[in-house]
């Protein structure tokens, strides 16, 4: 018979070297809270989620045109978020100056 080894952890991996949990540290490596297209794309999801749960949901009598916007929106930041994760530094810093202008 075989002696089982005893665990070793790997402290070579960027998660194991951040600490926090393995993922929550490794998604604190790769993403930065305090980026502002990651802010503008939250932003513009959660307004766009909430006015569509409310206009489908909550609401059905609500106004079409306000559920497409809603839906304008949420698609609005998951551009954002994909251009800002997706390392499409500029054209996602564009795109929210564009925003930003517009509202």
């Amino acid at each position: 018979m075989e002696a089982s080894h005893p665990k070793q952890e790997n402290r070579d991996t960027p998660a194991a070297a951040a600490g926090g949990g393995g993922g929550l540290g490794a998604l604190q490596q790769l993403i930065e809270l305090e980026d502002r297209g990651l802010q503008a794309a939250a932003f513009f999801l959660a307004w766009g989620f909430c006015t569509v749960i409310y206009g489908t949901v909550l609401n059905r009598s609500a106004n079409p045109e306000h559920l497409i916007a809603g839906f304008v929106l949420f698609i609005l930041g998951v551009a954002l978020a994909l251009l800002t994760l997706g390392g499409g530094g500029r054209l996602a810093a564009r795109a929210e100056r564009f925003l930003r202008g517009f509202f």
